[in-house]
Parts: structure tokens; C-alpha cells; sequence
């Protein structure tokens, strides 16, 4: 289970409640939670959150046989939703020429940026994944990152140290450090708030990504009452963000973007898991 911006795996605890609390999905589930620093970019916490379930999985089930090792449903809330999409997706070669396009780095500095970057910008679908359930991602971004306030919440977000370091050093320099003269501009990274933005490149090119072939559904959240379903909204994210074509199957909730909450949500939910015991 992947939560959204701002938020925790607190967000989930209704969910797991009533997912352990049905003996059938309880006999054939465990609930893991991911926390992940929310002020991040999207593809620093794709890589983070590949690594770890990576990481955890081969500490569990060094063999890999374990049916729950190639079984994984990725559940994903808001900004979660994002992740998990992007965590079944191929970037191919988009991302990294979207990203030498508008900064043409050469020579030592292109090799230090594949050598630095690279892992962020090309990635292939995480492959123990079975299902995802998206509860209302912004796929394709959101106007309310634009408005005043997430503007000037953006303006107080620090990225963690790590991202700095890593950008740093395609130039050669550290965080802190005055950067030389370079023929590329300086690269700006963007955080969390700015990738959620439905003018943001990135989140726009990673709607495009092909995803891998598993099922999936999307529960959208709808508090818009008398607006038509295509212009609808849950309050932040809208529908036509929501939406993503080839879904199994895609259930509308009225309720606010906190949509996991709500109890038909959490009927849909396992729902989808008591048909996953099925098959696909």
C-alpha cells in the first residue's frame, strides 16, 4: 500500500482493518506498508520504493518461490497511485531523451549524468506484480498544484540530501559548492508538489509510459455533485486525471480525494482482492 502526498501509512489504517478482518483475504494476503519521503520527486521514489520491495522480497524468499513473492496487488492513494503506475511502467528511452533535450550534457558530464541519473530515468515494470488498484492518482497531474497555496507549500519543501549530492556531482561540484562554468544549464529539480501539476512535464510524459501487462482499476473519488462524470472532481484530483483507459474495471465513489476512507471504496477494494485469489 503506497499513501499519498503529505500523508502516511496511518491513511491506511481502515483499509487493513477491514482486508484482515475478511478471513478468505486474510488467509491469502499480508499487508505491507511503504513509507516514503512525500517532498521527493516521482522518479527518486519509484527507484527508492523498486529497491526496497526488491530488497525485502530477496530477504524473505532468497529463492524467489514464495506464491506472495510473485503475487504482489500494489495498492496506491493519490500521489501513491502515481508511483504504483510508474512502478509497472517502461520508460524506454522517453524520460532520459526528454531529460538531454532540455539539458544537452556532453561528453564527461553525459556519462556522469547516465552513470548518476540514469536509474531514475530508465527503468522497466517492477516484475512480481500481479495487480494495482489506483485510488485517486492525479496521472496526469492536478490544477491544484498550481493554486497559491501548494505554490507557496512548494516554495518550503527541501529535497532530501541525497537527490542534491546526486545532481551535484553530473557537474562535478558539491551541494554548497559554486557550480563552473558549464555549456548545459543548471539542472533544476523538481519536488513533489511541482510533479503533481498538471503543467509538469515529467508527470505528463510518465502518462504516456507503456504500462506492463496486468490488470488494474481505478476507484475516483467525485465531490462535485451535478457536474457532469468528465469534468467531475474529487476536490483535487479530477476524473479526466483519474480516468485511465483499460481498466478492469473502474468504480466512481462520492466522496472527497480521501477516497480510500470511504466504505464503498473499501468494499471495492476487496472486492478486487477476493478476485485476484480467482485469477486474473
Amino acid at each position: 500500500m503506497l499513501h499519498g502526498l503529505a500523508s502516511s501509512p496511518e491513511a491506511w489504517i481502515n483499509v487493513a482493518n477491514e482486508v484482515m478482518g475478511d478471513e478468505a483475504l486474510r488467509r491469502n494476503f499480508q499487508v505491507w506498508q511503504v513509507y516514503y519521503p512525500t517532498n521527493a520527486p516521482l522518479a527518486y521514489n519509484r527507484e527508492a520504493i523498486r529497491s526496497v520491495l526488491e530488497q525485502t522480497l530477496r530477504h524473505f524468499d532468497p529463492q524467489g518461490t514464495a506464491p506472495a513473492s510473485r503475487h504482489i496487488v500494489l495498492v496506491g492513494h493519490s500521489m501513491g497511485g502515481v508511483l504504483a503506475r510508474l512502478l509497472v511502467s517502461s520508460s524506454g528511452e522517453q524520460l532520459w531523451n526528454s531529460f538531454l533535450a532540455e539539458y544537452p550534457v556532453e561528453g564527461e558530464q553525459l556519462e556522469r549524468a547516465r552513470t548518476r541519473l540514469g536509474p531514475y530515468l530508465q527503468f522497466d515494470p517492477l516484475p512480481d506484480v500481479g495487480r494495482v488498484i489506483f485510488i485517486a492518482a492525479p496521472h496526469r497531474g492536478t490544477p491544484f498544484a498550481e493554486n497559491r497555496l501548494a505554490r507557496w507549500a512548494a516554495n518550503l519543501v527541501t529535497l532530501p540530501l541525497g537527490i542534491a549530492e546526486r545532481v551535484a556531482d553530473v557537474y562535478g561540484t558539491r551541494p554548497g559548492q559554486a557550480q563552473s562554468a558549464t555549456p548545459a544549464p543548471l539542472l533544476h529539480i523538481p519536488n513533489s508538489i511541482d510533479n503533481l501539476s498538471d503543467r509538469d512535464a515529467f508527470v505528463q510524459l510518465a502518462a504516456t509510459l507503456p504500462m506492463a501487462r496486468v490488470p488494474f482499476h481505478s476507484i475516483i473519488g467525485d465531490d462535485t455533485p451535478g457536474v457532469p462524470l468528465a469534468e467531475s472532481s474529487d476536490g483535487i484530483v479530477p476524473y479526466a486525471s483519474a480516468h485511465l483507459d483499460g481498466a478492469q474495471s473502474e468504480l466512481v465513489v462520492q466522496s472527497p480525494h480521501s477516497v480510500q476512507e470511504s466504505p464503498a471504496a473499501i468494499l471495492e477494494i476487496r472486492r478486487i482482492l477476493r478476485q485476484d485469489l480467482q485469477g486474473p
